[in-house]
């Protein structure tokens, strides 16, 4: 769909609204501003408010990379795996995975997601409140940095088509509306991480004709950087979530 992870809308929002940032009415709304029915276990979010969460994380964990995952059931691991995606709270513990699709004839395609929840283990967050937001930053420009080198370095241009991170941005300009209360910089760098790994995702698609060595390494580089960019993205948001909730300092 070309818009930010829904899990990381669903975090900010949600953490907006149980710190009186934001009406709990609108968190599915501004979660999913591009999604036509949204079905599910909708309760879980007023329940964990009402239980005393002030907090909602995210993780978006890829194959093999799954380390910032809750600790929770293998169904949990499963469908976030395929989803890609899942929010979570870490004091009660409890998740929710969106799983969204199209519907519809292909002349008048919609998009429908459905919440499912599922039981997690609390989830400390000392490691995300250990990092600064410059620190997240730095990562990024590094891991972007690196992949470029690494692509000139087998000859080819670092984006398959120049225009795919334009492309990228402008897919996600158009709904990227955010919380007024998190701090500036933490959703320029979530503009930043999310713009690079769909751009990352884009060119994975897009394979120029080259040698099979080139067309593996260049794979790998894109990879590497789209699961580093979705790593960015996931502690932008959390450490954003814990400052909104006044759990850290804004650093």
């Amino acid at each position: 769909m070309g818009t930010l992870p829904a899990s990381v809308r669903l975090a900010l929002w949600a953490t907006a609204a149980w710190n009186g940032q934001a009406l709990g009415a609108s968190v599915i709304e501004r979660s999913f501003p591009d999604v036509d029915d949204v079905s599910g276990d909708l309760d879980r979010l007023q329940l964990w408010g009402e239980l005393g969460e002030r907090v909602m994380l995210c993780a978006l964990p890829h194959p093999g990379h799954a380390q910032s995952m809750p600790r929770g059931s293998t169904s949990l691991m499963a469908e976030t795996l395929d989803a890609g995606e899942c929010a979570y709270v870490p004091m009660i513990g409890g998740a929710l995975v969106p799983l969204i699709e199209p519907y519809g004839p292909e002349q008048d395609l919609g998009w429908r997601a459905e919440l499912r929840a599922f039981d997690c283990s609390p989830t400390p967050t000392h490691r995300i409140e250990m990092l600064t937001g410059s620190s997240i930053e730095r990562r990024l420009q590094s891991e972007i940095a690196s992949a470029t080198a690494e692509l000139v370095d087998i000859d080819l241009v670092p984006w398959q088509r120049s225009s795919e991170r334009d492309e990228a941005a402008g897919h996600l300009s158009g709904a990227f509306g955010l919380p007024a209360g998190m701090p500036a910089r933490f959703a320029r760098t979530i503009w930043s991480a999310a713009t690079v790994s769909t751009a990352a995702e884009a060119a994975l698609d897009h394979d120029p004709i080259v040698g099979a060595s080139a067309h593996s390494q260049r794979h790998e580089v894109l990879r590497r950087l789209m699961i580093e960019c979705d790593q960015v993205l996931a502690d932008a948001t959390n450490l954003a979530a814990l400052t909104m909730a006044g759990v850290v300092p804004d650093r």
